[in-house]
């Protein structure tokens, strides 16, 4: 991967650490949490380069951020996010 393409995707280490940094910090989100989202929030999309690891870049960080504010600090269920990502295009 070359620099420029390292610095424009994030693994999912780094996602992680991103939105455990994000309001409210006492909310702290895994792994394991960012891979069931993608797979209920078609918004989501990492890349899957040649080593098989997800790398996310920054629109689907924004998702990601605004997903847990939904979830954690609006209450919103899973249903709930999903309607309101749909209708927000």
């Amino acid at each position: 991967m070359t620099d420029k393409l390292s610095s424009a995707y994030k693994s999912i280490g780094e996602v992680v650490k991103i939105l455990n940094n994000e309001d409210p910090k006492d909310i702290k989100i895994n792994t394991h949490t960012v891979r069931f989202w993608e797979t209920q929030f078609t918004q989501v999309k990492p890349r899957i380069f040649n080593n098989k690891r997800r790398h996310y870049d920054k629109s689907s960080i924004e998702v990601l951020k605004f997903i847990k504010f939904l979830l954690k600090s609006e209450g919103f269920t899973i249903q709930g996010v999903k309607k309101h990502l749909n209708q927000n295009k």
